[in-house]
C-alpha cells in the first residue's frame, strides 16, 4: 500500500505512461492494483485527446489569425476609403468563418473521441440517401463535368444528420480531387454482417503511403488544392469518427490503378 501510494504521488502530466508493477503485488490487492493501473490508461488517453486537440487547433488557426492581423496592421498605417474599409470587412468576415468552420470541425471530433456525441439511429435506405447527396451536389459536379450514378439497395440503422455528413464528405472529396468528366459511383449493398455503401471515382494514381494517410487529421495529399479545399484536411478524420460512432468501419482502396474507393460498412441492427 505505502508503494501504491509512492507511485500515485509521483504521478504528473509529464509521467502519465508510469504504471504501477502487478508481479509482486499480494493477491489481496491484485484487483486494486489493476484497477488503479487502468485509471492510468483512461488519464493518459484523455489526456492524448486534450494535447491533440489543443495543437491541432493552433495549428490550424495560425494562419487565418495571422491574415486577420496582417490586413488590419496595413489598413491602419494610412487613411482608407470607404470601398476599402468595406473590402477589408468583407475579407477579415470570410476569414473569421473559415475560423469558425474549423474550430467546428475539431470540437466534432474531440466529443466524437470522447463518445459524448448523441446518436439518434433510425432506419434510412442507403439509396434515397445517396439520392439526396446527389442532387445535393448536382451543381459543384456540373462545373467540373462530373455525374453520378447510384445503384443498389439496401437499408440501414443509423443517424440522420451524421450518415449525410459522412456521405458529404467522401461525394465533396470526390468532385474535389477526381478527374473532369468523370463519373461519381455511389454503390449500396447488403451483406450478411449488415450494410455497405461505396463511393467510387477517377483520379491521380496514388501511392499505398498517400492511401494510408489520408485519413489522418490535416492531411492533405494535392498541395495545389488547399486553398481550394473547405474540409482543411478534417473530412475523413471526421467520417472515420462518425463510423466509430455507428460502430462501423471505413476503408479505401484503390482496386485498379486511378479508381479510388471508398466503402462505409455498418453493422446489422
Amino acid at each position: 500500500m505505502r508503494k501504491m501510494a509512492a507511485h500515485a504521488a509521483a504521478i504528473t502530466p509529464e509521467r502519465l505512461h508510469s504504471r504501477m508493477d502487478s508481479a509482486d503485488t499480494p493477491v489481496e490487492l491484485q484487483q486494486l492494483s489493476d484497477a488503479y493501473n487502468a485509471m492510468l490508461d483512461r488519464l493518459a488517453q484523455g489526456y492524448q485527446r486534450l494535447t491533440q486537440f489543443s495543437a491541432d487547433l493552433a495549428h490550424e488557426i495560425r494562419t487565418p489569425v495571422g491574415s486577420l492581423m496582417g490586413h488590419c496592421q496595413v489598413a491602419l498605417r494610412q487613411r482608407r476609403s470607404e470601398d476599402d474599409y468595406q473590402a477589408l470587412i468583407a475579407s477579415n468576415l470570410e476569414e473569421l468563418e473559415r475560423i469558425s468552420r474549423i474550430v467546428e470541425s475539431i470540437l466534432f471530433l474531440a466529443r466524437a473521441d470522447e463518445t459524448q456525441a448523441v446518436v439518434e439511429r433510425q432506419q434510412l435506405s442507403l439509396h434515397d440517401e445517396s439520392q439526396r447527396i446527389a442532387d445535393y451536389f448536382e451543381g459543384l459536379a456540373e462545373e467540373r463535368r462530373m455525374t453520378f450514378q447510384i445503384t443498389g439497395g439496401g437499408n440501414v440503422l443509423a443517424d440522420a444528420l451524421l450518415l449525410r455528413r459522412a456521405l458529404s464528405n467522401l461525394v465533396a472529396n470526390a468532385i474535389r480531387y477526381a478527374d473532369e468528366g468523370t463519373e461519381i459511383l455511389m454503390r449500396v449493398t447488403q451483406t450478411h454482417g449488415g450494410s455497405r455503401i461505396e463511393v467510387e471515382n477517377q483520379g491521380p494514381v496514388l501511392s499505398d503511403e498517400t492511401l494510408g494517410k489520408l485519413f489522418d487529421r490535416f492531411y492533405r495529399g494535392d498541395a495545389s488544392r488547399h486553398q481550394n479545399s473547405d474540409s482543411y484536411g478534417l473530412g475523413l478524420a471526421i467520417v472515420v469518427a462518425i463510423m466509430q460512432l455507428h460502430a462501423g468501419q471505413v476503408r479505401v482502396e484503390q482496386p485498379k490503378p486511378g479508381i479510388i474507393r471508398f466503402s462505409l460498412s455498418f453493422p446489422a441492427a
